[in-house]
């Protein structure tokens, strides 16, 4: 029987939409509209007085009820497959407001109409086997809202709940890479407009998604893996929730899966090159001018303000003016390319020359570097020249990097080699980079300032050169941990240069773009030294060290058409838990990557997040406290202090049963007239399950008065856990810490299990 027939006559559901690259730059359709035909449709759309009305002619489906409660702003029309949605992108409520995780995006309006409008089945088809979008669909859009708003992956294309990590505002949305405004939890407030007898949403696969409660107030019952069920009333639909998975936990119905998206999908348009996050921002305010052409963001760093004004100026351009929290102001006016100049599909537009995009907002706080798609300037500064050459004595042939020098080794930098410099060389400079294949270029290495007289470095350099930061804003080497299996080549270059390079920016804040803007006219040679990686034992690599099978591992993935007898794990399957670190961590759980503090610095935060058990359950954590890799010292001039802690609600917390081991101290000795730091790399497969940490010290318990955390610790429940960290709290800078869980006795209630590996992010 097919799933629309036992539908009623008022509700026939149905609908599948958009997928959103969560690198978060741009939608991907074949017959996008350029900006400029944007604007002429957005100046020529008559607004509809009315909701959709059905005709003899053309009645109008079921679907179309609630996307009416939004008309004029939203439009529908249909044929005998889908109901297709325009909007331009811009929700009603207010924007923006409560994020303290900035790249310094705003709602911009986004050409959703003609063959770019958003489409929905009208006839949903149950899926053979459903598909969980956990750890799956991170570069695509799930679902759209009845305001016309699409809804992503709750999940981050890092694997991260974007609601538990500050990303998202009070309406449970944000602005992507191309300045466009969309929803990654459910968008409860339009049960205002709606009521509770209206879906709220549609997923992808048509079906539809209603908020806490079905239509007549009842609390849902026997809700599935992805938060779905049944009823005579309704057929098969979803329910919304305040936690993860927020809509719907996936795909009950058919959707077809292209390059990690669901696919077909609008396309939004991105207007300006893509700014790296505002450490320390919390946006304050949002507000639009009466007439609609000027929106103004507002945000706060500490007890400062900034500002982002931004007027439409017609026929596609946008002026937009910065105010930095000290004060300072720059203007900048973007202009949309001309029609035919939009790249071809798959393809991610050309980014400005670093001289004409705008200067970011200053804060107190280090930036990110930003991942930035490649630039013809940019390209033009390696100079290949005969007989200048780079290599590596401890790169093999072909060049495959070495575990060691990776984030599944010791993390070193490695070792390099060169000869054949032009004469006249003065410096050099060394950029590691990796292009992604949505043309992002990712940094790993950015060392400048080498002297003339150096042929050489040694591996896990240090004190020779000034170290930038990475695309994650560390300072230094950044080893490749890239997600997902297959090989990955990453390009070490070597510049000679005429003259030093002139960078007033201290070296901890100097990124990629600034070392190129500043060597432009200096390079005289350049050399490449291209590597590859491969994770997951694609290629020959250093042996791992033998652990035991998880749970997951033991257990058989079901086949196609096995379905019968599978009992799926339920949000209820799933714990909870809160972290604190001073400054910052990742989390291993049985070897795999499953939570990142994404504010590396200020403020201090708490990770909160859900996990799915899989005892006995080894916990790996790296914690780093904000030191200077060259002095070991806080904020340039005094020690500084560390602090992990971490609850579960199965029980587990941090205390003296972990152990502990420092890998970066200093500095040495408390010495604040020649500091000095030391380094251990770290042990080889540090964060499996099978790794012998016998040798370790046991962690040592600080008080809170100790550690002194800030307001976020303060607003969490941390009851029976401890702060740890190695014996010396002030000098040891980096600590590893690992604690296995034991539950004897414990099987998992589910049998279902997704097929192959989980990717780590």
């Amino acid at each position: 029987m097919k799933i629309h027939t036992t539908l009623t006559a008022t509700m026939l559901f149905g609908g599948r939409l958009l997928a959103h690259d969560l690198s978060e730059s741009e939608h991907r359709h074949s017959h996008a509209p350029s900006w400029n035909e944007m604007q002429g449709r957005l100046a020529q759309a008559k607004p509809q007085t009315a909701p959709v009305e059905p005709t003899a002619k053309s009645p109008a489906p079921a679907q179309a009820a609630a996307f009416a409660a939004f008309s004029p702003s939203v439009k529908t029309r249909s044929d005998d497959r889908y109901l297709y949605i325009e909007n331009n992108g811009i929700p009603a409520h207010n924007l923006m407001v409560g994020i303290t995780a900035w790249q310094q995006q705003v709602p911009l309006p986004q050409p959703y109409f003609g063959e770019n409008a958003w489409r929905l089945p009208l006839h949903p088809v149950p899926a053979r086997e459903p598909a969980n979008i956990r750890d799956r669909f991170l570069r695509g859009a799930i679902a759209i809202a009845a305001n016309g708003i699409p809804i992503f992956n709750p999940q981050n294309n890092r694997g991260e709940i974007s609601a538990n990590i500050g990303e998202l505002d009070q309406w449970g949305g944000h602005c992507g890479r191309a300045d466009d405004y969309h929803y990654h939890a459910a968008p409860l407030h339009l049960q205002t407009t709606l009521g509770p007898k209206l879906p709220i949403a549609y997923a992808l696969d048509g079906y539809p998604i209603f908020g806490l409660t079905e239509p007549d107030g009842a609390e849902p019952k026997g809700l599935d893996a992805l938060h779905g069920h049944t009823t005579p009333a309704l057929g098969y639909h979803y329910h919304a929730s305040k936690q993860y998975p927020f809509v719907n936990g996936g795909f009950h119905g058919e959707v077809s899966e292209v390059e990690g998206q669901v696919d077909p999908q609008p396309r939004a348009t991105s207007l300006r090159p893509a700014l790296p996050q505002l450490r320390g921002a919390r946006i304050s305010g949002f507000t639009t001018s009466a007439d609609g052409k000027t929106r103004t963001l507002s945000y706060q760093i500490e007890s400062r303000s900034g500002s982002v004004r931004y007027t439409d100026q017609g026929k596609g351009a946008w002026a937009f003016v910065f105010t930095a929290p000290d004060g300072s102001t720059s203007q900048q006016t973007y202009q949309a390319r001309p029609e035919g100049s939009r790249p071809p599909r798959g393809e991610a537009p050309a980014e400005r020359s670093p001289s004409n995009e705008p200067r970011p907002p200053r804060g107190e706080n280090r930036p990110t570097a930003p991942a930035s798609t490649p630039s013809v300037e940019m390209d033009a500064l390696k100079k290949p020249l005969a007989g200048f050459v780079l290599t590596s004595p401890s790169i093999p042939d072909p060049k495959q990097l070495p575990i060691e020098f990776t984030g599944d080794g010791a993390g070193l930098s490695p070792p390099l080699a060169w000869s054949g410099a032009p004469a006249g060389t003065k410096s050099f400079v060394i950029l590691m980079d990796h292009l992604t294949p949505d043309a992002t270029i990712k940094t790993y290495w950015t060392l400048w300032d080498i002297p003339a007289t150096a042929t050489s470095l040694p591996k896990n350099v240090q004190n020779l050169g000034k170290l930038g930061l990475t695309s994650r804003g560390r300072i230094g080497y950044e080893p490749p941990h890239s997600k997902g299996p297959g090989a990955k080549t990453y390009a070490i270059t070597l510049y000679a240069l005429s003259a030093p390079p002139t960078i007033t920016a201290a070296p901890g804040e100097v990124t990629r773009e600034q070392v190129l803007a500043a060597i432009k006219d200096k390079v005289l040679a350049s050399a490449t030294l291209p590597v590859t990686y491969t994770r997951n034992g694609d290629a020959p690599q250093a042996p791992a060290p033998q652990t035991p099978p998880s749970p997951r591992a033991e257990q058989a993935t079901p086949q196609a058409g096995a379905a019968t007898g599978l009992v799926k794990a339920a949000a209820s399957d799933l714990i909870s838990g809160s972290i604190y670190a001073d400054n910052w961590f990742a989390l291993y759980l049985n070897g795999r990557l499953v939570a990142v503090d994404s504010i590396e610095f200020l403020p201090h935060n708490v990770v909160k997040l859900e996990i799915l058990p899989e005892y006995p359950m080894t916990l790996a954590v790296i914690a780093h406290d904000n030191a200077d890799p060259k002095t070991g010292l806080e904020y340039g001039d005094h020690v500084g202090d560390g602090g992990f802690i971490l609850r579960f609600a199965d029980g587990t917390v941090t205390d003296a049963t972990w152990k502990a081991k420092a890998i970066e101290r200093g500095p040495i000795g408390g010495n604040l007239t020649a500091p000095r730091v030391e380094n251990d790399p770290r042990p080889a497969g540090w964060q499996l399950p099978g790794f012998d940490d016998s040798q370790w010290e046991s962690a040592h318990v600080f008080t809170r008065e100790q550690v002194n955390p800030k307001q976020a610790f303060q607003e969490s429940d941390f009851t029976g856990a401890s702060f740890i960290w190695s014996a010396n709290l002030g000098t040891d800078n980096t600590v590893l810490f690992r604690k296995r869980i034991e539950k004897p006795g414990w099987t998992p209630r589910w049998t279902a299990l997704p097929a192959g590996p989980v990717p780590s992010p």
